[in-house]
């Protein structure tokens, strides 16, 4: 049911109540409302059913004719009408227009003679949305990607400006690509939708969201948010130019290294303080520096140390990880060239040397350069060198593919120079000593086909020369030298061959026999070399017989010639026979003999023998000395009997004796062969014979030296002085001797 049916209604039960009622005027004791007291209704719009009140009297009946005042109290708005008669249902009404304003609207309704009051409060509510404006939340600034700090919010209002809530506001982002949270809020009891996040975009500048109200006919739909973002903190700081540059030392690196310091969302950020810190060695000008507008920031310059390595120089912006830049420096230009390895080096002749020589090529400040070509050059030695140009590495170290020494014994010489520019960096020269290869050959250097005596020293010692295959002699080989058998003694058994080569056995003493002489030089490996000496005979040592010394007993004869004629043999003191020696026979006494070839030479068996040798006649040793340049010789002897006894010799007798001392004498004589030598023999018989007057003699045999001694009886007759006779016989021989005989 409506409320003006309600309304109706009412006023038709009041007329039956009044029909019934005594007509006596009565006075208004209550005035109450009709409706609800409390309402609701549209800011501006009039309320419906109207306000309606009922006037009793004391016993409660309404009453009639009533005038009822209704009265604003709060709210403004407006009352129609303001009075009102009740009607005979005691009922006064009005109609209450809100006021334009959204909130609590009061009005009272009064009796003239009542003191209470009937009393209606409305609450205006807002009415359609009308208009839209931004509450707050524009031309805000923040950083990139931040939440704006004052979140966008959309007052609506009704036509009467009140605010307007429930309604819902769509936000979204038009510029700039941010993000929102919460985009469609309802406006709250103020009108007021706010959004619950507004992120700015990741682009430093313009930010723009639209909030459009959910209703028709709103005016200001959409409403536009402007913002502007900001670079946010530095979150990182690049390189802007090549971090990794290359320049040459002692020198400024260009370009200058360059850093942009941006925020989280990669935006620029100016004013941000970048600190430039270099490495040992080089040095910053401008270690502060503000970032330009751009996000930019470099150093005044950068410049290198002189030596050739890898600088670094860093950015540091607060604490975020800094931005290193690594400069190489390069070397300078070549500027000098030093051996690095494979000089003074050694190595058999022919043979490649074990250590490539290499150089280092350094520019001023001692720094190896790479890329430079290095010519090497062999300038001694007539050896080769492979792989001869050749660039420096990054050590600035070049180095020969090889260096093959020359086939002569001694020094060779390697020349690396720069090739290109001529002239700048001087050469060095490598110094190789190109060394005998092994042994190839032996063989005789000096003293072979000497002669010498026995048991005597050579006067060349023999000597050997070793060469290698290209015929350089060989030093510091062993040689073993090896005597053939009765060949001698060297002084060195074992020597060493010279730089020359050459290796010598020390004094050859040739062995005690005569003839050929070898002697072995051997190295282990190579065929022997036997060296040769004829060892003559040594000085005369020694004289010995050859032929019997004694001949033995010999019986004198005329022209007897030795049976075995005198030879000698003329040896050294190794006993060896000396050819050619003089030997000098001669006879050791006048009684020895006659010789013919007294002087003679020895032959090839060291022989002299005496060309004849005539025995003498005379009894007794006959010798013949055979000597040598006043060495003692040798004797041969011959014990020269004498023959059988043919006669004898007057040994003793007296030429005179006195009668008076001695009537007798005794006649001694000794037995001869024909040579007159004496024979000694016992038994023979030599008979005295006394002459006339001259007393007797007698017989006497003979003694073993030869001897007789015949007695000689005088004639004692004889007055006066006187000679007597006396006659020797031997066989056919006879002599006659005198004596004078004194009284």
């Amino acid at each position: 049911m409506t409320k003006k049916r309600l309304y109706c209604g009412i006023l038709a039960m009041t007329a039956v109540m009044s029909a019934c009622k005594d007509e006596s005027p009565l006075l208004p004791a209550a005035v109450s409302p009709v409706n609800d007291v409390a309402l609701t209704g549209t800011a501006g719009d009039l309320l419906s059913p109207p306000i309606a009140v009922r006037v009793v009297d004391a016993s409660g009946s309404p009453l009639a004719g009533q005038i009822v005042t209704f009265a604003l109290v709060e709210g403004g708005g407006s009352v129609v009408p303001a009075l009102d008669t009740t009607d005979f249902s005691g009922i006064a009404s009005t109609g209450w227009r809100l006021g334009e304003r959204a909130g609590l609207n009061r009005i009272t309704a009064s009796v003239a003679g009542l003191t209470n009051l009937s009393t209606f409060v409305a609450t205006g509510r807002a009415g359609a949305p009308s208009t839209a404006s931004i509450s707050a939340g524009d031309n805000q600034t923040s950083a990139v990607g931040a939440v704006v700090p004052t979140a966008p919010s959309v007052l609506v209002r009704d036509r009467f400006s009140n605010p307007v809530s429930g309604v819902t506001v769509l936000f979204s982002v038009a510029l700039g690509g941010g993000a929102l949270a919460s985009a469609a809020p309802t406006t709250n009891a103020s009108g007021v939708a706010t959004l619950g996040e507004w992120r700015l975009g990741p682009t430093v500048g313009a930010n723009r969201l639209t909030a459009s109200v959910v209703a028709n006919g709103v005016g200001g739909n959409p409403i536009t948010f402007n913002a502007s973002a900001t670079a946010g903190a530095p979150a990182s700081v690049t390189a802007t130019n090549v971090q990794s540059i290359s320049a040459v030392v002692a020198t400024q690196v260009t370009p200058i290294p360059q850093v942009r310091v941006t925020d989280a969302n990669g935006n620029p950020i100016a004013g941000a303080t970048v600190n430039f810190a270099a490495s040992a060695g080089s040095s910053v000008a401008g270690t502060t520096k503000l970032t330009d507008a751009q996000g930019f920031a470099s150093p005044d310059s950068w410049l290198l140390g002189t030596t050739a390595q890898n600088y670094t120089l860093s950015a540091v912006v607060g604490t975020l990880s800094p931005v290193t830049f690594t400069a190489q420096a390069r070397p300078s230009a070549p500027s000098s060239m030093a051996i690095v390895a494979g000089n003074t080096q050694t190595a058999s002749v022919g043979r490649t040397l074990p250590i490539d020589p290499s150089v280092r090529v350094t520019d001023a400040f001692n720094n190896p350069v790479t890329g430079v070509e290095v010519t090497f050059e062999v300038t001694g030695g007539a050896g080769t060198a492979v792989a001869r140009r050749q660039l420096t590495n990054a050590q600035g170290v070049a180095t020969v593919g090889a260096w093959t020494l020359g086939d002569e014994v001694g020094a060779n010489t390697l020349r690396a120079s720069v090739t290109a520019p001529v002239g700048t960096v001087p050469p060095v020269t490598f110094q190789a000593t190109a060394t005998p290869g092994a042994p190839a050959t032996i063989t005789v250097f000096s003293g072979s086909g000497q002669s010498g005596s026995v048991g005597t020293a050579l006067l060349t010692p023999p000597s050997v020369i070793v060469r290698d295959v290209r015929g350089n002699p060989v030093p510091n080989v062993s040689v073993t030298w090896i005597p053939a058998t009765n060949s001698g003694t060297v002084g060195n058994p074992s020597s060493v061959t010279a730089v020359n080569g050459v290796a010598t056995s020390g004094t050859w003493t040739l062995g005690a026999t005569i003839g050929t002489q070898s002697l072995t030089a051997r190295i282990a490996g190579l065929p022997d070399v036997v060296i040769t000496a004829t060892a003559t005979p040594g000085a005369p040592a020694n004289v010995g017989a050859v032929s019997n010394a004694n001949l033995g007993d010999l019986v004198v004869a005329l022209s007897q010639a030795a049976p075995t004629l005198p030879s000698v043999r003329v040896t050294d003191v190794q006993g060896n026979p000396v050819p050619g020696i003089t030997v000098q026979f001669s006879t050791g006494n006048g009684t020895s003999g006659t010789i013919l070839g007294g002087t003679q030479t020895t032959n090839s068996n060291g022989v002299a023998t005496l060309t004849a040798w005539t025995l003498p006649t005379t009894a007794g040793i006959a010798s013949v000395i055979a000597t040598v340049d006043g060495l003692l010789g040798v004797t041969f002897t011959a014990n020269m009997l004498p023959a059988a006894a043919t006669r004898f010799a007057l040994v003793s007798a007296p030429s005179s004796v006195s009668l008076a001392a001695q009537t007798s004498v005794f006649v001694t004589v000794r037995l001869q062969d024909v040579f007159f030598n004496t024979v000694p023999s016992s038994g023979q018989v030599v008979t005295g014979t006394a002459g006339a007057n001259s007393g007797t003699g007698g017989a006497s045999a003979t003694l073993a030296d030869g001897t007789a001694t015949l007695v000689w009886n005088l004639n004692t007759t004889m007055p006066l002085t006187t000679t007597q006779t006396f006659t020797l016989t031997f066989g056919s021989f006879s002599t006659v001797i005198s004596l004078t005989v004194l009284p």
